[in-house]
């Protein structure tokens, strides 16, 4: 599920222009989530949108899709917001837990 959604993560950063991607950039910076955040540095020196999902999953992991979509919201590209959304409803929802050590999957 991840390599799908960091796919649509890329390609809706693909539909940033360059002033756009600067400002998703700078409030990405600014996003902690569960005391994780992206250093300022890491983001600027990622040299395409596929390092910048790539920087996304490996901080925020299954919550990348919720963190870009509130980032969208934030520097008013709700167009793409609401579309990852769409997207991101129709993946499957990733296990919350692990199964029980002593549960038994047939």
């Amino acid at each position: 599920m991840a390599n799908i959604l960091q796919s649509h993560i890329q390609r809706t950063l693909d539909k940033l222009d360059s002033n756009g991607l600067k400002r998703f950039k700078d409030e990405l910076g600014k996003t902690k989530i569960d005391e994780q955040q992206i250093s300022t540095g890491k983001l600027q020196d990622a040299r395409n949108n596929a390092e910048v999902a790539g920087l996304l999953f490996s901080h925020f992991h299954n919550r990348a899709g919720e963190v870009v979509i509130s980032v969208l919201k934030t520097i008013n590209k709700t167009d793409l917001a609401t579309e990852l959304e769409g997207i991101c409803r129709t993946l499957p929802k990733p296990p919350t837990s692990p199964p029980p050590a002593d549960c038994v999957i047939i």
